[in-house]
Parts: C-alpha cells; sequence; structure tokens
C-alpha cells in the first residue's frame, strides 16, 4: 500500500516530510512507495522530493486557495487530502495510507496496510468533545439540495493519520458530491479539512486504533504507539510558551529519536528555528 503525504511550500513542513519518510522505510525498507501531493511550483522543493525518492505528483485542487478562507492558508497543504480520490498518480490504488508531514514511524505498519474500511478509517483526536454552532449545513450538488445535521456534541476523528478507500470515494461521483460540501462549507469549519470529513462522513467513518495516530505527550506512545504525531509541539517547538503544557511525557525523547534522521545541515536548520522563539 502507498503512503501519501501532502505538502505545501513552508519549508519546515518539508523537514517533517523528509523525516517521516526516512522513519517509515527505516521500518519498511527502502522500496517503500511514497507519494507526495503538491500544488506549488517551488522547484527547491521538487528536487529535494526528487532526491529522497519520493514520487511527486503535481496536482491543481478543485478546492482552490481562492475557496478556502485566508486564516487557513498557513497549512493550505493540508487540504489537498480531501482530493486524494482523484489524483491521477493515485489512479489505480484502491486503499491508500494518508499521513500528515508532522508523524513518526517508530514500529511496523503491517497491521494497518491490511485494513480496509468501507470508507475511511481514523483514529479519535486526543481532545474532548466540542460544539457547532450550527444544527445543520446544506449544499446543492447537480440541482438537487442536501443537508447534514451536525451531531451534538461531535466527537472528532482524527484526519492526522487516514486510511481512505479511495475506489468507494470514486463510485457513484462520491468525491464530487463531497467535495460540494467543501466548497460550501469552508467558511463555516473549526477545525480545517478534519471538520469537512468529521461533517460530511460521520458515522461512516471507521476507528482506528490509538496505537496508529499516537500523540508524543501521551504517556504510554513509546511503547504503545507504531505512528508518532506531533499534535501539539512540533520537533523544533522546545521554546514556545504555547506549547509548555504538552511538552511532557514521552515529547523530548521521541524528539531526539525523530532528530536521528536528520543531517548535519538539517539540524543546524532546526537549531535555527528553535531560536527563534528565544
Amino acid at each position: 500500500m502507498k503512503t501519501v503525504f501532502c505538502i505545501d511550500d513552508n519549508p519546515r513542513y518539508l523537514l517533517l516530510l523528509q523525516v517521516a519518510v526516512r522513519s517509515l522505510r527505516a521500518q519498511h525498507g527502502e522500496k517503500s512507495p511514497c507519494v507526495c501531493i503538491y500544488a506549488g511550483e517551488n522547484q527547491k522543493l521538487m528536487e529535494t522530493l526528487e532526491r529522497e525518492n519520493i514520487t511527486l505528483a503535481r496536482y491543481k485542487p478543485l478546492l482552490s486557495p481562492d475557496k478556502i478562507p485566508a486564516e487557513f492558508h498557513r497549512c493550505i497543504g493540508c487540504f489537498l487530502k480531501l482530493e486524494l480520490a482523484l489524483v491521477p498518480e493515485l489512479a489505480n490504488d484502491d486503499m491508500v495510507l494518508y499521513c500528515d508531514t508532522d508523524v513518526f514511524f517508530i514500529k511496523p505498519l503491517d497491521a494497518l496496510f491490511t485494513r480496509k474500511p468501507a470508507y475511511m478509517a481514523m483514529a479519535k483526536e486526543s481532545t474532548i468533545p466540542f460544539f457547532h454552532e450550527h444544527q445543520k449545513l446544506s449544499y446543492s450538488f447537480r440541482g438537487r439540495e442536501y443537508v447534514v445535521p451536525m451531531p451534538f456534541p461531535i466527537w472528532t476523528f482524527s484526519s492526522g493519520v487516514a486510511l481512505f478507500n479511495l475506489s468507494k470515494l470514486r463510485s457513484r461521483d462520491l468525491i464530487y458530491n463531497f467535495l460540494a460540501f467543501c466548497e460550501q462549507n469552508v467558511k463555516y469549519i473549526g477545525n480545517m479539512d478534519q471538520s469537512l470529513l468529521n461533517y460530511f462522513f460521520g458515522r461512516r467513518i471507521e476507528r482506528l486504533e490509538d496505537t496508529w495516530n499516537r500523540p508524543p505527550y501521551h504517556a504510554d506512545a513509546m511503547d504503545a504507539g507504531h505512528i508518532i504525531h506531533f499534535h501539539g509541539p512540533k520537533p523544533w517547538d522546545v521554546n514556545h510558551p504555547y506549547w509548555k503544557d504538552l511538552r511532557i511525557n514521552n515529547y523530548f525523547p521521541l524528539r531526539e529519536a525523530w532528530m536521528k534522521f536528520l543531517s548535519p545541515e538539517e539540524r543546524e536548520l532546526l537549531l535555527g528555528w528553535e531560536r527563534e522563539v528565544g
């Protein structure tokens, strides 16, 4: 099964991606198939992906930047995951494993690669339930009107690690139906792409065990986690006061393990980002 990442022009996400792929291949071999979806024009970024032997899929999204609120543009690459079923380089793939770039693979994924959810599967988000201000969201598609009721309260699944059944999403144009919902409701969401997936697919999302999406601040992350998700503080956020409460338990040991995949030049780059906060 291919492992798929999405990226934008933020150089910090590029470094996260490089370590994610290196750690995956440390578990499953240098030929582990990885694909990166990219909608930009940065030549240096594309050359880096080529050096890392990561298949580049340049894609022009239907949910283009002009349709996404400006406050989400800082992480705009994450919206690309909503359109994986339309990416030509994945046209022959029935199932893919999607991961955010801020993941770190510390144990094999064989058991995960055998799963085949009806639509998609994700682990629960590491947050408390929240309440959406709208009781329902509506949208139109091909001349028909649809209403999506909002659950109350909302227990969300984390889109940081997701198994997508692409063949199911392509069937009967479900993906275009979903993207119509996204375009018409993106202004009402609170948690970027994750909200859109949770709101539209709701109970059709199957739950993955927490081991496949474990934040480093969990006390058992080192023992129980197979995929570590730097949810919250990233590996360079050692001084940022905002993340103080989450730099606990396994954050620093896992950060050190993550840093072992850096070259000396990349390590210097990371240390520079750390000093920016002071």
